[in-house]
This record gives structure tokens, sequence and C-alpha cells, in this order.
């Protein structure tokens, strides 16, 4: 014979209900998908743990937030921590590459990046990405030195998906301010070859989108898949920064090696976009067609620009600011360049 089950009495009942009402409500939250975590209080627990410690970077997925900040007592180190809603736990420790002068990134203080703007920064997202169906999978938070930005600051990185699995991003200030839009492939307006003239138009053209009219460029170099672009500094005046360019972005690029170079653009010699005027897309129409037929060989394309002062050929008495166009054939060895000035007259020509 079976024995009758016990009942549960009512006292019993009250005393499970409390203790799961006890239970940390962020453990059952979902980090990205609701604003129903306790922000404050996590902001609160890592701040307590970390100190002074300044953050490298913050990764929020759905069921926790992880840190990498400066090690507690030694500055070449870094230490990971975590909150799961619960309580902050340190993890291991690594080099601190941006000490060693390494990496894309600086640190910055976990204040700069409040999380309990969270959902103004996720709404912001959102309505900036506007692709129906998009869902949030990450959430990461870097002071990134690529940004052409004249000061560096802080910025959330919010990562979509799509249902068929594109993915693509929005980059916004701690307080919600979007800054970047990055779409995936499919959703960005179609551009035309990288080196047709009204392309290499568009790319000067960006340039000054990015930093205004009166920035002062030493070279600009367009080749068959990038620009590369030495110019003043927008962050430290009287200095040169390169910039890259291509298809989908503008960075920065810092380099780690800076050793003398005698031949080295100068902005002693600099030029700004209304020197360049001329090389608009009819302009550099003419140009390409006029060096393929200086050319003299069939089967010829352009394939790289070079706007400068024309110490680009060894003549630093002469101050005309030239631009430099080089075709070559399929072989990639057979080639040569005719170089003009503003008004459209030849400066140099060298012939294969």
């Amino acid at each position: 014979m079976s024995l009758p089950l016990p009942r549960l009495r009512p006292a019993c009942l009250i005393l499970s209900a409390a203790i799961l009402a006890a239970m940390p409500a962020a453990r059952a939250a979902d980090f990205l998908a609701t604003d129903t975590w306790p922000m404050a209080d996590a902001q609160q627990a890592l701040a307590d743990e970390l100190g002074t410690a300044l953050v490298h970077d913050i990764t929020i997925d759905t069921d926790s937030i992880s840190i990498t900040a400066d090690h507690a007592a030694d500055p070449e180190q870094t230490t990971d921590y975590s909150w799961d809603g619960a309580s902050v736990r340190p993890g291991m420790s690594m080099p601190n590459f941006a000490a060693l002068g390494m990496g894309d990134t600086r640190p910055f203080p976990l204040a700069d990046l409040p999380l309990d703007r969270l959902p103004q920064v996720k709404r912001a997202a959102i309505a900036a990405f506007a692709l129906s169906g998009a869902q949030i999978t990450e959430i990461e938070g870097t002071m990134p030195t690529t940004r052409t930005s004249k000061k560096l600051v802080p910025l959330w990185e919010v990562h979509f998906a799509q249902p068929g699995g594109e993915a693509g991003s929005v980059l916004l200030t701690g307080n919600a301010q979007v800054v970047d839009i990055l779409l995936p492939a499919t959703q960005q307006a179609e551009a035309g070859p990288w080196l047709a003239p009204a392309t290499v138009a568009g790319t000067l053209a960006r340039l000054g989108a990015e930093f205004g009219p009166n920035a002062r460029y030493a070279e600009i170099l367009i080749d068959d898949s990038k620009a590369l672009v030495q110019m003043e500094d927008p962050r430290s005046p009287g200095q040169i920064v390169e910039i890259y360019v291509n298809a989908d972005s503008i960075t920065r690029h810092d380099s780690m090696m800076n050793m003398p170079n005698p031949f080295a653009a100068s902005l002693e010699r600099a030029f700004t976009l209304s020197d360049i005027a001329a090389l608009d897309a009819d302009g550099l129409a003419d140009l390409e067609q006029r060096t393929l037929e200086r050319m003299g060989m069939p089967g010829m394309s352009v394939f790289r620009y070079t706007i400068s002062r024309s110490v680009l050929f060894m003549t630093p008495e002469d101050d005309r600011l030239v631009v430099e166009v080089r075709a070559e054939l399929s072989d990639g060895w057979t080639g040569g360049r005719v170089a003009y000035d503003m008004a459209g007259n030849e400066v140099d020509v060298v012939t294969p």
C-alpha cells in the first residue's frame, strides 16, 4: 500500500516564496534584452572592486559583465573581473598592452561609461541601426585610438545580428550620442570602382567631411585598395598622423616606431583641399585619359594617385603642388607615370 504524500503547510509555502523572492533578480534578467537588472548596483559593485584602476574594456552579454582593468599592484599587468548579478569575481591577469604602447585602445575611468545609461544607449542604437528583426548580441565599451576625433572618448559599441546572420554595430558615447553606424555589407551603399575618377573625388570629399576645410595635408596617396593620408594631427597640431581610408571607414593609425625619416612628408609644405579643388571627377577623368595616352601602350590602367608638393621628384626648390598618376600593365611590372600641376600642366613624365 502506498503512503500518502505529505501536504505542504501554508507556512512552508510562504517560506519558499520568500526564499525565491530573495534571490537576486539580476540572475534571471537578460542584460541585453531587458532593463530590469540593477545597473546602478552593478556599477557600484564594480567600482568598489576596482578602486582607482582604469578600465581597458567592458563586455556585456546576456548574463554577465566582464571588465579588463589595470592590475591593483603591477602597472605592467591587467586583471579581468566579472559581475553575474550577485557579486564581482576577479579573474586572470594579462600583460598591459596599452602600457607597452600596443593595441588600439586606451584605458579610461569606469564612471565615463555609466551602466545606468544603457537603456538610453540601447534605444538610440536600435533607432540608428533601423533594420527590422535585428537583435543586440553584445555591448562593448572601449576608448579606441583609431577614431579620428580631436579628443579621445570612451564609446559603447552595440553589436547587432540579423535573422540571416549578417552583423553590424553602432558606436555611441556614454550619453547615448550616436557617432558611427556600421551596417551589414548588403545594406551599405554600393561604391563604384575604387580608382574610378568619381570614387577618387568622393574619397577627397570624405576627407573634407571628416576633418573640415582647413585641415592641412602633407601627402595623399590613393592606390587600388585604400588611401593613405599624412596630415596634421587634429589632436596634436604641428605633428603628422597617418589616416587610412577605404570604402567603409576612415581610421587613424599611430605609428609605434617613430624613426627619423629624411624623406618623410612635412607640414612645411602642407596643402588644404581647396588647393586641390581642380581634382574633381571631371578633372581626374581627364588626367586618367591623358596619362594612358602618354604611356602609349594598350592594356594599361591607372593604379595609383599621389598628391603632394613636387619634392616627390627630387626637386625641393620647386614648390608646385602636383598629382602623380601612375599606370601599369596587368603584369604589375611594366608601367610609368605622369605628374601634373593643379593647372593640368605636365611636370614630370616617365614612360615604359
